[in-house]
């Protein structure tokens, strides 16, 4: 799990000798999101949200997931144009160019197809989310 650039990704670097199933408990995100995850074949299967302070919970994930008051913002390829109105998830935005030396050889990586999600939630309440 990583809880950056606006949102939080689930299961973004699973290691290989992981996939096929699994489950952890008690992770920590930005913005006060106590999660527990179980996954299959390397997809969500199960998420457990717990919110200490409330707020817009915002998800990415390879699985489509369905759970109450779970909001689709995008489907795989497409894009969020709405920021994450969550302020602990305000997004840093530097105020310089990037400089890359035109002699670096940069490797291209795809970034994965995910669906994005926003979560409504209230201080203390617990929102399970399954896999569709």
């Amino acid at each position: 799990m990583q809880s950056y650039d606006g949102a939080i990704d689930l299961l973004p670097a699973l290691p290989d000798f992981w996939k096929e199933e699994g489950r952890i408990s008690g992770l920590v995100a930005r913005g006060g999101f106590v999660l527990d995850m179980e996954w299959k074949a390397g997809k969500v299967t199960r998420l457990a949200i717990t919110s200490r302070i409330g707020g817009n919970c915002r998800l990415r994930s390879a699985s489509a997931l369905s759970g109450s008051g779970l909001k689709l913002l995008a489907k795989p390829g497409q894009s969020v144009k709405k920021a994450n109105p969550n302020p602990l998830f305000a997004q840093f935005v530097p105020d310089a160019e990037v400089l890359v030396s035109a002699d670096a050889k940069l490797n291209v990586v795809a970034a994965p197809k995910q669906y994005v999600y926003d979560l409504a939630t209230k201080a203390g309440q617990t929102y399970v989310l399954v896999s569709k």
